[in-house]
């Protein structure tokens, strides 16, 4: 493993009380009663502690070995596999890599995030208890000595956001390979950091950001607003250009990459792979339009694969939704039952 960067702030951590190692109240208690008080203590040879269970020992040995080479200056580096093993016990692990798909290939989100009845059923528990062991190990992580330990880990994540525009969504996460993340999900990963640290990654809409909610609901309105005002489909280049120039986004995050994985996400949005957007209800038929124009007369099975291959994989449409912009357009005619064309001027490439 790496060094991670130096230690600093050597001297409030010392004084900090023992608790805030993050190891369970039995083995603290163990601790006080030979003597230690506060995270110092254990950079020392740590008290002689007698009929402590040997997993016990085993996470008092780890978290001891991490701290003295904090003390020294260069703790090392973990990943985020490595970080759980080494400040929980074995069976919180089990618990938070169940509960967040630690180990799951798929990218949904839904994949890496059960409910509690779902990992209770794996490990033959109650939802309550899951649910217990749960805060358990949050409480054990939210402690300084692990949270410092995570730092490198909470920083890779916000770089790997950073390097893309600040969003990343579940199905490119996937794809990543850094050495953070290694042998387990990334998308599971991220989803327990932003539960560890909510305040430094966020989930919205079911894509990652390193942008605040309160921001991302800003440019979410602004976005609608600018939508709403549009007479078709608008470049989106066009859209981050005008919202650039205004609140919430003068100065603040680059607006492309985030306003594509908004479009991408707003239910009532369609975003085309050529990098246009709009409203599906008002400006979907636009599309329609050019898919007829190049098709000629279709069935509606057609037409909507031919929908769904123009815009991204989150914005596609069913049948129904489609059947329904071709009834209510008065400029496509149906010209048999479930076929559809424009009227002969507006035609191009008609099939022979």
């Amino acid at each position: 493993m790496s060094p991670a960067p130096a230690f600093s702030g050597s001297a409030s951590f010392r004084t900090a009380p023992l608790q805030a190692s993050g190891l369970p109240p039995r083995i603290l208690t163990a601790l006080r009663a030979g003597g230690a008080v506060r995270l110092g203590d254990l950079c020392r040879p740590p008290p002689a502690i007698a009929d402590l269970p040997p997993a016990d020992r085993a996470l008092l040995d780890r978290v001891v070995a991490w701290w003295r080479a904090a003390c020294l200056g260069h703790p090392p580096r973990l990943t985020l596999a490595e970080w759980l093993a080494l400040f929980l016990p074995a069976r919180l692990v089990t618990v938070l890599q169940l509960h967040y798909g630690l180990h799951e290939s798929g990218t949904a989100l839904s994949l890496h995030e059960a409910r509690l009845s779902a990992t209770g059923r794996q490990l033959g528990l109650t939802r309550e208890r899951v649910r217990q062991l749960i805060a358990q190990a949050f409480g054990a992580l939210y402690q300084t000595l692990p949270l410092f330990a995570a730092e490198p880990i909470l920083r890779a994540a916000e770089k790997a956001l950073e390097s893309v525009g600040g969003v990343l969504d579940a199905a490119a996460l996937a794809q990543r390979t850094d050495r953070d993340w290694q042998g387990i999900s990334p998308v599971g990963a991220f989803l327990l950091l932003a539960q560890l640290r909510p305040g430094r990654i966020t989930i919205y809409r079911g894509f990652f950001s390193v942008y605040s909610d309160t921001l991302l609901d800003r440019v979410e309105k602004a976005l609608r607003d600018r939508l709403d005002r549009a007479t078709g489909l608008l470049p989106i280049s066009e859209i981050a250009a005008s919202l650039s120039a205004g609140a919430p986004l003068r100065n603040g995050p680059a607006a492309e990459p985030l306003l594509q994985m908004l479009l991408r996400h707003l239910p009532d949005a369609i975003a085309t792979r050529d990098g246009r957007a709009g409203l599906a209800a008002r400006h979907g038929v636009e599309l329609l339009h050019e898919v007829l124009a190049a098709t000629g007369e279709a069935p509606l099975r057609t037409l909507v694969e031919a929908f769904n291959a123009r815009v991204h994989p989150e914005c596609r449409r069913g049948s129904g939704f489609v059947r329904d912009m071709l009834l209510k357009d008065p400029r496509i005619r149906k010209t048999a039952p479930g076929r559809y064309a424009l009227p002969g001027g507006l035609q191009t490439g008609l099939a022979l």
